[in-house]
């Protein structure tokens, strides 16, 4: 049970960066005297958070799959 915890937790948060980051990038590109082009607002926040996000959502994978192979194991 703890696996399936862990694991919805870190989908969660990874969609949630994802979904931050790409929020801040169509904010930056919107502001007052700047007409840029999306990728340039992604390249000036940064790649990490994106990186970042995308681990904890394949660690949440390796979570539900571990908590799925010892479901199986049990039975």
């Amino acid at each position: 049970m703890k696996y399936i915890i862990i694991g919805a937790t870190a989908i969660l948060a990874g969609i949630m960066l994802f979904g931050m980051t790409w929020i801040a990038a169509a904010i930056y590109t919107t502001r007052e005297g700047v007409n840029g082009r999306f990728a340039d607002a992604i390249s000036a926040i940064g790649y990490f958070p994106i990186f970042i996000s995308l681990i904890l959502v394949i660690t949440g994978i390796c979570f539900f799959v571990i908590s799925f192979n010892r479901h199986l194991e049990d039975k």
